[in-house]
């Protein structure tokens, strides 16, 4: 059996935010009901090492999200989320007590929207999180875009008020700032994407890339390589199978796991196309030739 590193599972398409930074799929709203999520999870479980429960969508929105936790902890998975952050206050402490893996927030969200609350709120809010997290066996990982020797800044202004309020507001066991510098900027080829801040707590930062859209891509490129289908496959609140977590508009269905198993779906003809063709160091997918990832951290490698 097919065993992937990743598996997302899109429990809801719908989202609180409306990030700049986030692409506007094109999908009807959808949200997993909880007997939906038990079926794909039922059959997906021995299948995967650690389970997304996003890939489009909010999943602290998700009106059953305490009964999918508990789902995923009756099949014993490692289950991960990606938050904006906004809701914490309202569901952080069920997601503590269910154990969750890991929880990435990702703070360049308050910069990306015009909300009505401020960046303190905000801030204040997330750091009551990692102080509740303390401790236990939830790792957070704080994240923010970009990496830029020249202005830590770059398109995100609030970078420097947020460390600052972090560094606040944690007390972090370490030099904040040096860190940044001896993690992010230094001289030397450094794989590590992030700190430890305290016990549990980490902050991350990456570079900014653009999301795959064929309708924008004119220059498409069709050398390269990618881990779709091959360390992660990803499923759509409809049940849409897609190779990745990047596929935003189920631009390449594979099928529905709802209708086939997800290891027949994986051994079809255009999947077999897909995975071949990275074997051979090539896209054959339109939305895969338009990926921004795959050409910015694959194509020269």
């Amino acid at each position: 059996m097919k065993k992937f590193k990743k598996i997302y599972i899109e429990i809801t398409n719908i989202c609180n935010l409306s990030c700049s930074f986030c692409p506007k799929h094109k999908r009807p709203p959808k949200t997993m009901s909880a007997a939906e999520f038990e079926q794909i999870m039922s059959e997906v479980h021995p299948m995967g090492e650690n389970f997304y429960l996003h890939l489009m969508g909010e999943p602290l929105s998700h009106p059953q999200l305490c009964e999918i936790l508990d789902i995923c902890s009756r099949y014993k998975v490692k289950t991960n989320i990606t938050t904006n952050g906004t809701l914490l206050c309202r569901v952080g402490k069920q997601v503590l007590e269910r154990e969750v893996r890991n929880v990435s927030i990702s703070l360049h969200s308050f910069e990306a929207n015009s909300l009505n609350f401020s960046l303190q709120k905000y801030l204040g809010d997330i750091a009551d999180f990692c102080k509740d997290a303390l401790g236990r066996k939830t790792v957070v990982e704080l994240r923010l875009w970009n990496m830029n020797r020249e202005s830590l800044a770059d398109k995100n202004n609030l970078n420097y008020q947020i460390v600052e309020y972090l560094n606040s507001a944690i007390q972090p066991d370490c030099d904040i700032w040096q860190q940044i510098e001896d993690t992010f900027f230094s001289m030397e080829k450094n794989r590590k994407k992030n700190f430890r801040l305290k016990d549990n707590i980490f902050l991350g930062m990456a570079e900014r890339f653009e999301w795959p859209c064929i309708e924008n891509s004119p220059n498409r490129v069709c050398e390269g390589f990618c881990y779709g289908l091959r360390n992660q496959v990803a499923v759509l609140a409809d049940g849409t199978i897609v190779p990745c977590c990047l596929d935003s508009n189920g631009n390449i269905p594979l099928g529905n796991i709802f209708d086939n198993k997800l290891q027949d779906v994986i051994q079809n003809k255009r999947s077999r196309a897909l995975y071949d063709g990275f074997t051979n160091r090539k896209a054959v997918e339109p939305l895969c030739q338009s990926c921004g990832y795959m050409k910015k951290y694959f194509l020269n490698r």
